[in-house]
């Protein structure tokens, strides 16, 4: 996987985290499919993060980062969703249904911290501005 920038440590324990949670959930998915399909989401995961980074150096120009934090749980979670339809078929919807229902509850709970993260770090500028 591509090394990832992060704003500050909590950033890179959160993402962390999450994206070893995604990884748990694609593995477990893709355990009986077609050899090689674990490989091909890390490859499209690289991806993201090459456009997180990419992201990141744009947004750092304009001096705000609150879009950028999403972009990779929001990439992530739609990726995730995408590649879970094409492996489910109906006699295993059930399976693919609750590991994406858990994929999306990360990803929720995944944005709220970076939100909660996102207005400690600007409250924190608003006291220094003081």
């Amino acid at each position: 996987m591509s090394e990832i920038i992060y704003i500050n440590e909590k950033h890179e324990e959160l993402m962390l985290d999450y994206l070893y949670f995604i990884k748990k959930q694609v593995y477990e998915a893709t355990e009986y499919s077609e050899n090689g399909k674990y490989t091909d989401f890390q490859d499209v995961l690289d991806d993201i993060i090459t456009y997180h980074n990419d992201f990141y150096k744009m947004r750092l120009a304009d001096g705000d980062v609150s879009e950028w934090l999403f972009c990779i749980p929001n990439l992530a979670l739609f990726t995730t969703v995408g590649f879970f339809a094409g492996l489910k078929s109906q006699s295993d919807k059930d399976f693919y249904d609750q590991l994406q229902g858990k994929v999306h509850f990360a990803t929720m709970e995944l944005v709220g911290n970076l939100s909660d993260m996102l207005q400690d770090m600007n409250l924190k500028k608003e006291n220094v501005e003081c």
